[in-house]
């Protein structure tokens, strides 16, 4: 129990988030969808690792709005937001508390029947019903997040884009997939959750 009180409390950093951003944009009838390590946590229905910060994507036509109630808040609350691009052109907001990345929101393109991701070394198309929102509930927080089979997929289209991993990355796989699919990325690390 010391450990899931431990962890618990290593992300406490992440409530202004959950309790002024995550509001406001619901207010603001602004779609949102929590991906990460938030999202995979919401999975498992739990913290099980330290998470830095809350990565969303929302839709393209919906960025400028997310972008001016970012702005808003920062002034209120003294944080700091940055704007920075990929090379295929497409945004993404930062936003600092205490000189630390503590949310990041990227947009995403809706193409025929199809929800775009770019991102740095090209980009992936997923069918439409990556857009439908589940509710989740983690600690006391209310959010939204993509259906559980979408985020396995960004976090498989992750660790394919890549060769060597972070150990929160790590942490993920072995929480949200299945042994096999750990496996294949990760034949020399040990599959049981650290609980």
């Amino acid at each position: 129990m010391k450990i899931f009180k431990r962890v618990l409390f290593m992300n406490d950093h992440l409530k202004q988030i959950l309790e002024k951003i995550i509001p406001k944009m619901r207010a603001s009838n602004i779609k949102y969808w929590v991906y990460g390590g938030l999202g995979y946590a919401s999975i498992v229905g739990r913290f099980y690792r330290n998470i830095p910060d809350v990565d969303l994507f929302v839709l393209d036509k919906e960025f400028e709005k997310v972008e001016e109630i970012l702005g808003d808040l920062s002034k209120e609350n003294k944080w700091k937001i940055c704007k920075t691009f990929i090379r295929s052109g497409r945004p993404k907001i930062e936003l600092y508390i205490n000189n630390k990345e503590r949310c990041s929101v990227i947009p995403v393109y809706t193409i025929d029947e199809y929800v775009e991701f770019k991102f740095s070394k090209g980009s992936q198309r997923y069918p439409l019903d990556i857009l439908e929102q589940v509710e989740r509930k983690l600690e006391n927080f209310e959010f939204y997040t993509p259906q559980d089979n979408f985020l396995k997929l960004l976090l498989s289209g992750y660790l394919e884009s890549k060769t060597n991993y972070p150990k929160k990355r790590i942490e993920d796989a072995r929480h949200i997939l299945s042994k096999k699919e750990f496996e294949k990325y990760f034949p020399n690390e040990c599959y049981a959750h650290n609980f």
